[in-house]
C-alpha cells in the first residue's frame, strides 16, 4: 500500500478510528485497477493493495473518498456510528462511470498511425498544471490532480498517469491485432494480458511495428497456454 505525503503518516498516529475496507465493483468483484483512498479533510491519501483492500486511520467525523480507474467516487463517513466503536470493516461498492453526452458519431478503433503517435509520447511528464476542477475528467484523474496541487508526490502522480496511458496504447494495439487475426482476446482479458506482457515504456515507444507485433504474438501464444495465470500486480 502506498501512502502519499508526510501528513498521512503523522496523522495516522492521532486518529481515533481505524477503517479496514475492500473496494469492489457493483457486482461485488474485487481486483479493481488503481484503487485510491483519500481523507477529504487532510487530503492525505493512499493506493490500496492490488486486491482493493486498504486500512486508514482517521477521525470519526472525517469523510473518506474511494475511487478507482473507470469508477465514480464513493464518500464514506462514520459520524453517526456508535461512539464506543473504534474499528470498522467495510466493503465499498464502486459504480462504473456513465456520462450523459450529446449525440455523437462513433468512429472505429484508432488506426495504427494514431496508436504510433500515442506510443511516441510514452514516458513524457504530464503537464498537471493545466488541469482544472471544472474540466470533464475521470474521478481518478481528479484525485491524482488533488495530490499534485498540494505538492504531494508529483512523481507518483506522473507514474500513475503514464501507466494508464501505456495500458491504453496496448489496448488500442490489441484491437488492431484482433481485427487482423494476430491475437484473439476478449476485452475483459486485456488487463491481465497487459500485466503478463510487462512491457516497458521504452520498449513500446522505440520498437518497430514488426518487433512489437512479434513480441505481442509470442507473449499471446504463451498466455494461451496458461489458463491459470495469476497477475503479479493484482489478486
Amino acid at each position: 500500500m502506498f501512502l502519499f505525503g508526510l501528513s498521512a503518516i503523522a496523522y495516522s498516529q492521532t486518529g481515533d478510528i481505524t477503517v479496514k475496507g475492500n473496494a469492489v465493483n457493483s457486482k461485488g468483484l474485487g481486483g479493481l485497477y488503481q484503487v485510491i483512498v483519500i481523507n477529504q479533510r487532510t487530503s492525505a491519501g493512499m493506493l490500496a493493495e492490488t486486491n482493493g483492500s486498504f486500512t486508514i486511520t482517521c477521525l470519526k467525523t472525517d469523510t473518506i473518498l474511494v475511487s478507482a480507474s473507470g469508477f465514480g467516487v464513493k464518500k464514506i463517513c462514520f459520524r453517526d456510528s456508535s461512539p464506543a466503536k473504534k474499528d470498522f470493516t467495510i466493503k465499498v461498492k464502486l459504480d462504473s462511470i456513465h456520462y450523459s453526452l450529446a449525440e455523437v458519431t462513433v468512429y472505429p478503433h484508432k488506426s495504427l498511425r494514431e496508436v504510433n503517435e500515442d506510443r511516441s509520447t510514452l514516458g513524457e511528464k504530464p503537464n498537471t498544471d493545466t488541469y482544472k476542477e471544472t474540466d470533464i475528467m475521470s474521478p481518478i484523474t481528479y484525485l491524482y490532480e488533488r495530490f499534485s496541487r498540494i505538492e504531494q508526490s508529483k512523481r507518483k502522480v506522473a507514474e500513475l498517469e503514464d501507466e494508464e496511458k501505456r495500458r491504453q496504447v496496448l489496448k488500442d494495439l490489441f484491437h488492431i491485432y484482433i481485427q487482423h487475426d494476430i491475437i484473439n482476446l476478449s476485452d475483459d482479458q486485456f488487463e491481465k494480458f497487459i500485466d503478463y506482457c510487462d512491457f516497458t515504456d521504452d520498449f513500446i515507444k522505440n520498437s518497430t511495428d514488426y518487433d512489437l507485433v512479434m513480441a505481442i504474438k509470442y507473449k499471446y501464444n504463451q498466455f494461451e497456454k496458461m489458463s491459470d495465470y495469476v497477475s503479479p500486480y493484482r489478486k
